[in-house]
């Protein structure tokens, strides 16, 4: 990608980020941009509208990537969600990503969860975390997070927490069947 794209691209990333900030200047509001070169290719968006806004930006090259994105929107009834997200990677190097959101129901009832991965391409490993969390509006809770370490070739190995079964590892190693082991 060339001087003049990396520029553009930092630019429109941050009008981005400013316009899912501030708010873009009317109810119907969409701004965004590409542009493309013989190294690579940039792009993003900013959105407004009726319910919520969102924004975003991504950038690739040859072998090698990186983008966001978020959002933030109401419903008529009374409902939300808050929802980010990320990611990057360069061949021969590893990649990562990551993502979150929150919401709350009219009812009363709300979740959030998380994702995150990142993987080494150099030793063909990686780690990768998530979890999510339900609160109904009876007052009823339910969940888990988990965390697993895998490498290429040779299988996994995770670990789950749950709110209301239990805990229990399991292992994944290539060819066999998976191992569910409950934890005391």
């Amino acid at each position: 990608m060339n001087k003049l794209m990396r520029r553009r691209a930092c630019a429109m990333t941050l009008i981005a980020a400013l316009n899912l900030t501030l708010g873009a200047s009317n109810a119907a509001d969409a701004r965004g941009f590409h542009a493309r070169g013989a190294k690579g290719a940039a792009g993003g968006y900013a959105r407004q509208g009726q319910y919520g806004r969102s924004a975003g930006a991504a950038a690739v090259g040859y072998n090698r990537g990186a983008g966001f994105r978020a959002g933030s929107w109401q419903g008529p009834n009374g409902g939300s969600l808050q929802s980010a997200g990320g990611g990057a990677y360069k061949r021969g190097v590893g990649a990562m990503r990551a993502s979150k959101f929150a919401s709350t129901g009219p009812n009363g009832g709300s979740a959030s969860g998380y994702s995150n991965n990142v993987y080494n391409a150099q030793t063909g490993s990686g780690v990768r975390n998530s979890g999510k969390d339900v609160n109904t509006a009876s007052g009823q809770s339910y969940g888990y997070d988990s965390s697993t370490s895998y490498t290429k070739g040779h299988g996994a190995t995770s670990t789950i927490d749950t709110q209301n079964k239990g805990d229990y590892s399991v292992d994944w190693q290539k060819g066999s069947k998976p191992v569910v082991t409950p934890s005391p």
